[in-house]
């Protein structure tokens, strides 16, 4: 991921939204000391669909894919384009993983962004979400996710978003037309709690984009990909997409029957 909005982050700590004072990488720290259950870097080859992008994680589940995403692929640079996305639709599509309800899991969502400013239509908000869901795939029982949202003609809102009984969501953050971010959702199943980060220099710094709360019935099974709306106008690239768990201390046995193991990031 390449800095390019220097001026926005200049922009974000006058006014006040927390870039200012810089958060320490502890949470990508974290993601990397855990074990990464779901890793997808989009190193394949140039035009490789989406469903057939390789995990690097073990156990290695693809993406169970949506026709709604169509015609979208690798580039052949480590990124996945959405670009070629020509449809209103909802694409949905999902990896599943053994289910988890203890513990840490924290997802990371890098991506980089260029809406048009000419075709913006308030009834179509383009979306982009990393959802953590709490069935296997084509479940819609979202326990947490990172919420990306263009929200007007030069503007996208970046929330972290808590489902069910009893949760919360984190306050919009409001970032700009045009931005390369790596955000990162850090959900805490024991204590039903969840926070928002993000990063404009490739992790280096984090800013906190504040807490929710979780139904504490929902656990985790499987993590889904959404792209939605027209983004054949725009420039829509994901870096990367992944899972990591950090589990209690009671959990790691059972971590490992899970055949999950301690790989990292090659």
């Amino acid at each position: 991921m390449v800095l390019r909005m220097h001026h926005w982050a200049a922009a974000v700590a006058v006014a006040g939204l927390g870039f200012a004072g810089p958060a320490s990488a502890t949470v990508l720290d974290d993601f990397n000391s855990g074990t990464i259950i779901t890793d997808f870097l989009f190193d394949d080859a140039v035009g490789t669909a989406l469903e057939s992008a390789a995990n690097s994680a073990a156990p290695a589940e693809q993406f169970d894919t949506d026709a709604d995403i169509a015609g979208t692929q690798t580039n052949g640079l480590g990124q996945f384009d959405a670009s070629p996305k020509a449809n209103t639709d909802f694409g949905s599509s999902y990896v599943d993983f053994a289910g988890i309800s203890s513990g840490r899991v924290i997802g990371l969502f890098d991506i980089s962004y260029n809406f048009a400013t000419f075709d913006y239509d308030p009834a179509q908000d383009e979306e982009m979400r990393l959802t953590l869901i709490q069935f296997d795939p084509r479940s819609t029982f979202v326990t947490a996710e990172i919420f990306f949202t263009r929200t007007a003609v030069d503007e996208v809102t970046l929330h972290g978003n808590g489902v069910g009984t009893g949760s919360s969501d984190t306050p919009d953050t409001i970032l700009p037309p045009v931005a390369d971010v790596l955000a990162m959702i850090d959900v805490d199943l024991d204590n039903s709690v969840f926070e928002l980060f993000y990063s404009f220099d490739s992790g280096v710094t984090f800013a906190s984009g504040g807490t929710g709360t979780l139904d504490p019935t929902r656990g985790i099974e499987s993590v889904r990909m959404v792209l939605n709306e027209d983004f054949s106008n725009d420039t829509m690239l994901i870096d990367r997409f992944a899972v990591s768990v950090i589990p209690e201390p009671a959990s790691l046995s059972l971590m490992g029957l899970m055949g999950l193991g301690m790989l990292r990031r090659r």
